[in-house]
């Protein structure tokens, strides 16, 4: 009936779990047996985590507000409100500059940046004539900026917005209760990115899909721990999870490259810091680094297997928000690094000012 969790660590608590001490342990009496047998209990009986969830769950409800949401009844598809964002243009030129920064400073250390951003969920999938009725829509002056810009040869800018429309008649690629892109939009993001890649580094590997298997399931998976959720814009919009059923109606395929056993892996987390270092032999010799918020992650499930050595860092949490200079600058230079791919949806786009922020 306990059924008695035999783990080492939990994940939803993200630390290690009390261990077993016996009352006689070599001949010597321990005298802190009730204390200790407690502990080990408590960590580790039937059903604890679901009761974790729970409290979480209640937790979230009694103290925080609701994110205004929007449900699309015809598809399922659920929508935060700042995923109906469209910058004013100056406000996106603003920001700009400081990306132009940022490319300044990886040319000066002779590194090559790449800027890939995520278009908004809602751009993919709700129609236009019912977008107006949300918002103003500035996407048509976005796309000719970035156009612009990629004729400047000012930055290197990816955003995957006709590719991804047009893979989504076929596959999902954003999840239909989370801002995050599935696998299938995040390899659609990767085979872009790699494409303006080659250009400087004939000698990279570019994946095919004939380099993975596949599995499917309704849950996602688009955080940095890589658990299995029911995603984020049902907490966010609070609807419970024993309701979000009705919004998980399909299966979302998930990729498994072939090789994924000689990937060789390492997390570090430093509070506030988060990062994760990667290391496949038979990847392209060139040291990467993918900066950038949590639409990074999916895409960690393919650049890492292009490239021999590879850091995650990850620019969004807290006091972190996007503040390169303050907390990795001197980890990047030590690194010395060949790219950069600095990865940010859309709506982050109004905090570039942050990058060189040292408050």
């Amino acid at each position: 009936m306990s059924k008695i969790n035999k783990a080492e660590r939990s994940a939803a608590e993200n630390r290690r779990l009390a261990v077993y001490k016996p009352l006689i342990n070599k001949g010597k009496i321990n005298y802190n047996f009730g204390k200790n047998y407690d502990s080990w209990f408590s960590d580790r009986f039937n059903l604890r985590e679901h009761f974790i969830e729970l409290n979480k769950f209640i937790k979230f409800v009694i103290n925080r507000k609701a994110v205004k949401g929007y449900i699309d009844n015809s598809t399922g598809f659920l929508y935060m409100d700042w995923e109906f964002t469209h910058f004013d243009m100056n406000i996106i030129k603003s920001n700009f500059k400081y990306l132009v920064r940022l490319n300044n400073f990886c040319k000066s250390n002779n590194i090559k940046l790449y800027i890939l951003i995520t278009p908004q969920k809602s751009d993919i999938y709700v129609p236009d004539n019912k977008l107006y009725k949300i918002k103003d829509n500035n996407h048509n002056k976005f796309l000719s900026f970035i156009s612009d810009i990629n004729n400047k040869n000012e930055l290197k800018v990816i955003y995957p917005y006709n590719e991804l429309k047009a893979e989504s008649k076929n596959n999902f690629v954003f999840f239909k209760t989370e801002h995050h892109w599935t696998d299938d939009g995040a390899f659609t993001g990767y085979k872009e990115l790699m494409k303006e890649i080659k250009k400087d580094f004939p000698q990279v590997k570019v994946l095919t899909q004939d380099d993975y298997t596949y599995f499917y399931d309704e849950k996602i998976r688009g955080g940095f721990d890589r658990r299995f959720r029911y995603g984020t814009t049902c907490n966010s919009i609070h609807i419970p999870k024993y309701f979000h059923k009705k919004y998980h109606n399909v299966n979302y395929r998930y990729y498994k490259h072939k090789q994924s056993k000689n990937l060789r892996r390492k997390t570090i987390i430093k509070s506030p810091r988060r990062k994760k270092i990667f290391y496949y032999s038979d990847g392209t010799d060139l040291k990467v680094i993918m900066l950038g918020t949590s639409q990074n992650e999916n895409l960690g499930e393919f650049i890492p297997f292009s490239f021999k050595n590879t850091i995650r860092m990850r620019l969004v949490e807290g006091k972190v928000k996007l503040k390169y200079i303050k907390y990795y600058k001197k980890e990047i230079l030590d690194y010395k690094p060949d790219i950069i791919i600095y990865c940010i949806p859309y709506v982050e786009i109004k905090y570039q000012y942050n990058l060189f922020s040292k408050e």
